[in-house]
C-alpha cells in the first residue's frame, strides 16, 4: 500500500564551533553528532514503515545527506495523484554545499524557470520536483548575501522547505502565507538547531510538543532567527475586515456630514424668507 504521510525529513543542525574549538579538533564530535541523530531518525522510519507494512521500493527508502556541522535524512512516500499517475516527495536536490527538501508547489515555476535559465537546456526533460529544486537553488545562490526576502518575495504556490547551506553552517526554511505544508523547528539547550513536517514519525521521546514550535504562516527562518515575509490568509483576512469596516465608518461620517449641511443650508433659507417677510 501507499504511505499515509506525503513524505517526512528530519534536519539537524549543529551549533557552530567556535575558533578555539575547531582548533581542538571538535569538528570530528560534530560530524558524530549529526550522524547520530539523523541515524535515530532513519532507524525510526525504517521501523514504522515495517509496522504500518507500507510497501518499500528503492524511491521509498530512507536516505540520509550528511554535510559538515549538519545534514538531512528523508523518509520519501509515493504519493497517487490520479488512479496511473503517482509522484514521490518531498522533493530533494543536493550539490556540494547544500541540500534542499520541498515540500508543495510553485505556481509560477514556469515563469521562474523562463527568468531565471535564460535559455539553458540543461533541465529539459527533467520531472516537476527536479525542475522546482533546481530553480530554488538558482534563486537562493542569486539573492544571497541577506536578500532571503527578495527571493521569498518571488515563488508564488503553497510550500514549505529546508535548505541546509553547509559553507554558512546554517539552514534556511520557509513556509507560504496559506500554511498548506506543515513546517516544525527546535532550538536545543546547547544551541543546535532541529527541523521536521512531522512530528508524529520522529523517534520517540523527541517529539515533545512544548519543545518545537510550528513556523508560522508567511514566516522563514535563517539561522535561529525567525521572521515573517509575507501575511497569513487569516491576517489577510482581518485586514480586509478592518479596511471594510472603515471605509463603512468613513462613509457614514461623511453622509453625516452631508445630511448636517443640508440642513443648516435649510434653515438659513427659511430665516431668509421670513426675515424677507417682515420687512
Amino acid at each position: 500500500m501507499l504511505a499515509a504521510h506525503p513524505g517526512s525529513f528530519f534536519c539537524y543542525v549543529t551549533k557552530t564551533p567556535t575558533f578555539i574549538g575547531s582548533l581542538l579538533g571538535s569538528r570530528a564530535n560534530t560530524d558524530q553528532a549529526v550522524n547520530d541523530r539523523l541515524d535515530r531518525y532513519a532507524e525510526a522510519s525504517s521501523r514504522r514503515s515495517q509496522t504500518q507494512q507500507l510497501s518499500t521500493s528503492p524511491q521509498t527508502q530512507v536516505q540520509k545527506f550528511v554535510y559538515p556541522g549538519g545534514g538531512v535524512t528523508v523518509q520519501p512516500a509515493v504519493e497517487a495523484i490520479t488512479d496511473e499517475l503517482v509522484r514521490v516527495t518531498p522533493y530533494v536536490q543536493q550539490s556540494k554545499d547544500t541540500i534542499l527538501v520541498f515540500f508543495g508547489a510553485l505556481s509560477n515555476l514556469q515563469d521562474l524557470l523562463t527568468r531565471s535559465r535564460s535559455g539553458d537546456s540543461s533541465h529539459e526533460g527533467a520531472g516537476i520536483g527536479a525542475l522546482t529544486t533546481a530553480c530554488l537553488l538558482d534563486l537562493y545562490r542569486n539573492f544571497d548575501d541577506g536578500r532571503e526576502l527578495l527571493m521569498l518575495s518571488e515563488l508564488q504556490g503553497q510550500f514549505a522547505f529546508v535548505l541546509y547551506d553547509s559553507s554558512r553552517k546554517q539552514a534556511f526554511a520557509a513556509r507560504d502565507p496559506s500554511g498548506a505544508e506543515p513546517l516544525y523547528y527546535k532550538i536545543d539547550e546547547d544551541g543546535g538547531v532541529q527541523y521536521t513536517n512531522a512530528l508524529e514519525q520522529l523517534p520517540p521521546g523527541d517529539a515533545e510538543g512544548r519543545s518545537w514550535k510550528e513556523l508560522q504562516p508567511g514566516h522563514y527562518m535563517l539561522g535561529k532567527t525567525v521572521a515573517q515575509f509575507a501575511l497569513s490568509l487569516r491576517q489577510l483576512e482581518t485586514r480586509e475586515r478592518k479596511e471594510s469596516q472603515d471605509a463603512e465608518s468613513l462613509h457614514a461620517m461623511l453622509q453625516r456630514g452631508s445630511h448636517s449641511r443640508e440642513e443648516e443650508r435649510g434653515g438659513f433659507s427659511v430665516r431668509s424668507l421670513l426675515r424677507n417677510r417682515s420687512k
